[in-house]
């Protein structure tokens, strides 16, 4: 029966078919094969899968199977077993156990094949290139088999496969992913210069790092809406900058040890002490998907997949790489700018000697008022010239940790408490008390305020005398004087000449908003003479009566309706009015005048 089987057959399909007793047919079987009588082999013993092969089956299976390694240098277990192979990987084994060959999932590969492979990752490396070497394998083969295969190729070349293997089989050389780095060597730069520009204050921490996801300055905004808002409150009002001149004070400034940090050697101990203070912010440079964008577009032969895998891995040092470039920016700009900006002892002095003493002048002209007035301009003066003091010193203080701007009046409340949550906290509470001091009532608390402030920053006052605060009210006096020569708007020209006959009347300076120039003005009735008096008051309801046709001009639009017409009419008797006036008003300034009535 045996002698008709052409190919494997399995012996327990006989015994049921022809119902033969299963020791005596093994052993009939053994001693035919054993004799010769039957060509073949009973692969498996005595077992339930032993299997009969023909000799003739058994040579036509190896001359294939050898075959087809010798034409393709590999061997699939899936095909042999449908050969009819049941352990492909054992049969292998022991007919090519002379032979180099590496076993992977569900296949092996001869050794030629494997020096293929690492001839061509050898080359991609050396040339700064990358490939893909599934390209070089059977298609056949899995992505398992083709990964595993290639660690083994960057085992024997003593690569680190972590940072070259990419998506499983694609090798990319160090000198590839540095030019993919190199890409955005620029962008860096233009970034990093636009952060300090636009950036008021740069305050970043690695938790908002975290975060990465292309995030939106909105400062630009802001800053338009916060210049607007402060050219018209200072327009006119009477506060010229830097005014202090020859009247600044004294300041010295002090290197001072923080409180607690006896050790400077200790890494740990200062950052306890001096935490938020010499924290380094963190600038998110691109997210991953801004990152495949460039990729795509400066590598298309690259495929998708590999895109993904770069950008992910790019990522991390690309955004360390930017920090370096920002504070190499930063730097560059601080010490360019440093005669300027940076608060080196000389700068710092003056500064603040010409804002402190403006605030202590401006504060005297207050007290010639009462009640509302007198508390509107106090909140006026709080809003603008100690806005401008209190921000010179929270940038002073910012620039230890990269968090300062070139600008500091554009320095927002915001801005002020994010700069407060990365200051030590013997620095932290009394310039939370000049923060909040802000919106009171009262300069003396803010000076009071201010006080403690400056000996924290190691700022030491020395008050002034009163031929120095004489020659700063000369010079505020002939600058607003040269504003008024200038302007031909007639509520600035009102305003103006509002504050400098003030000034000549009390000799005192006054930094006043728009809204108290009817208060300045019922003030000077019997410190002029009478016929300026009525002058200014006459002037007065002329810019009141053309702000109210203007602001009807714009909400009603313009038309030829016979109350329209009518209204135009008298605009342009107004403005003709104010325009006869004008000069007159001006020269109530200008001219030389006549002795005021309480003026010697």
């Amino acid at each position: 029966l045996f002698f008709f089987f052409p190919r494997p057959t399995p012996v327990s399909n006989l015994i049921t078919r022809y119902g033969f007793q299963e020791h005596l047919l093994y052993s009939v079987l053994e001693e035919l094969v054993n004799t010769g009588r039957l060509k073949g082999t009973v692969i498996g013993g005595r077992q339930d899968k032993a299997v009969f092969v023909p000799d003739i089956y058994a040579r036509t299976q190896s001359n294939w199977v050898d075959s087809f390694f010798k034409q393709n240098g590999y061997l699939e277990f899936d095909a042999l077993y449908r050969l009819g192979i049941p352990d492909p990987a054992g049969y292998i084994k022991k007919r090519y156990k002379s032979t180099q060959l590496l076993f992977l999932r569900a296949a092996c590969v001869g050794q030629e094949i494997v020096d293929q492979v690492e001839a061509s990752v050898e080359e991609a490396i050396s040339s700064g290139n990358w490939i893909d070497v599934a390209t070089l394998l059977p298609s056949s083969l899995s992505v398992e088999d083709v990964g595993i295969l290639l660690q083994q190729v960057m085992r024997s070349l003593n690569k680190n496969s972590s940072d070259l293997v990419f998506t499983d089989t694609i090798v990319v050389s160090e000198k590839f992913l540095s030019s993919c780095a190199d890409l955005f060597s620029d962008m860096m730069q233009q970034k990093a210069e636009k952060e300090m520009k636009n950036n008021p204050v740069n305050i970043i921490t690695e938790e908002d790092l975290k975060q990465v996801s292309g995030l939106e300055n909105s400062y630009a905004n802001k800053k338009d809406k916060k210049d607007e808002r402060r050219k018209k409150a200072t327009e006119g009002s009477g506060s010229v900058r830097g005014g202090g001149g020859g009247n600044a004070r004294e300041i010295k400034i002090k290197k001072t040890k923080k409180k607690g940090r006896k050790d400077a050697d200790s890494d740990e101990e200062s950052q306890a002490t001096s935490t938020g203070r010499n924290k380094q912010p963190e600038f998110p440079f691109m997210s991953q998907e801004e990152i495949q964008d460039v990729l795509k577009t400066r590598m298309q032969d690259c495929p998708e997949e590999l895109i993904t895998e770069l950008a992910e891995h790019l990522i991390r040092p690309l955004t360390k790489t930017y920090q370096e470039v920002v504070r190499s920016v930063f730097t560059s700009s601080t010490s360019s700018s440093g005669a300027s900006r940076r608060q080196t002892m000389k700068d710092l002095q003056e500064e603040f000697s010409n804002l402190y003493n403006n605030v202590r002048l401006f504060e005297k002209g207050t007290k010639h008022f009462t009640d509302e007035t007198q508390t509107n301009l106090t909140k006026h003066l709080l809003k603008t010239v100690c806005t401008d003091i209190t921000n010179l010193i929270f940038n002073f203080l910012a620039s230890d940790s990269m968090m300062t701007t070139e600008n500091y009046s554009t320095i927002t409340s915001e801005v002020r408490t994010k700069i407060l949550g990365k200051l030590p906290e013997d620095t932290k509470g009394p310039l939370t008390k000049l923060h909040t001091s802000l919106n009171g009532k009262s300069v003396e608390d803010f000076l009071s305020c201010l006080d403690s402030a400056v000996d924290i920053c190691g700022i030491m006052v020395k008050k002034g005398d009163k031929k120095k605060e004489r020659q700063v009210l000369f010079q505020h006096r002939q600058a607003l004087i040269e504003q008024l020569k200038v302007t031909e708007d007639p509520a600035l020209v009102l305003h103006l000449t509002s504050v400098l006959l003030f000034q000549f009347s009390t000799h005192c300076m006054l930094h006043a908003p728009g809204r108290s120039v009817p208060q300045i003005i019922n003030f000077l009735s019997g410190k002029i003479p009478e016929d300026q008096h009525s002058l200014l008051v006459k002037y007065q309801g002329l810019v009141v009566k053309q702000l109210i046709s203007q602001t009807r001009k714009t909400e009603h639009g313009d038309g030829d309706t016979t109350d329209n017409l009518e209204e135009e009419e008298g605009t342009d008797t107004i403005r003709k009015e104010l325009q006869e006036i004008t000069t007159a008003i001006k020269d109530l300034v200008l001219r030389p005048r006549k002795s005021s009535v309480t003026e010697e």
